[in-house]
């Protein structure tokens, strides 16, 4: 069965194999601890390109889950994390 890519934007060309680890990585990056501690600003993409603007959506999927866990409907290409989100 073949898996699924998203990058927390509808775009036109579905295999953005970059773009989807790069949302991932911005989910698992804001889980780690607080916004405080772990920050958008984090992001190691460069400025403005797809793949920054991917891992910034998946850091706004878990900051949107503060003080919850991140739903599997948000983010559905991604094992989301189990844990609390901190604030």
């Amino acid at each position: 069965m073949p898996g699924k890519l998203c990058t927390g934007a509808v775009l036109n060309n579905a295999f953005r194999t970059k773009e989807s680890k790069a949302f991932s990585e911005g989910i698992y990056y804001r889980a780690q601890g607080t916004a405080l501690a772990f920050p958008i600003t984090g992001n190691p993409h460069a400025a403005g390109s797809s793949a920054a603007d991917a891992w910034d959506r998946g850091w706004e999927v878990t900051q949107a889950a503060a003080l919850g866990t991140v739903s599997q409907s948000d983010a559905p290409c991604v094992a989301v994390p189990d844990n609390t989100i901190l604030a």
